[in-house]
């Protein structure tokens, strides 16, 4: 029985406290993200979205904008993932998510010190 609890002196199990102790933090870590890209879609949503009705016609389909946010907010990358048809649309739907820059930083507690993020912008 000695043997069972060998390595510990108080006979509990340290393998396990640990492995929980991480798991608690990598959730903690994950609802850190979830809130923080709720916080960055609900940001870009509140910034003036109207396009000249030019514009809108010009589009045959929403623009997909992808980008990456650092770990100050910053936006390290932004570009067009699907365009809309019109080249004049796809640079209004990277102004929009550049209006709406600069974003909080990443909370310490996220995994990642950088996440991505896309999103459609148009009128569709």
């Amino acid at each position: 029985m000695a043997d069972e609890k060998r390595g510990t002196a108080d006979g509990e199990d340290r393998s396990a406290q640990a492995a929980s102790k991480g798991k608690r933090q990598k959730e903690a870590g994950t609802a850190a993200e979830d809130n923080y890209r709720g916080d960055v879609f609900r940001n870009l949503g509140s910034v003036n979205r109207t396009l000249p009705p030019s514009l809108q016609l010009a589009a045959r389909n929403n623009a997909v904008v992808t980008f990456v946010i650092g770990r100050k907010g910053n936006i390290n990358e932004l570009r067009i993932l699907e365009t809309s048809g019109s080249a004049a649309f796809d640079q209004a739907a990277l102004g929009i998510v550049r209006k709406a820059a600069p974003f909080p930083p990443i909370p310490p507690q996220a995994a990642s010190a950088n996440l991505e993020f896309e999103t459609e912008i148009g009128p569709f």
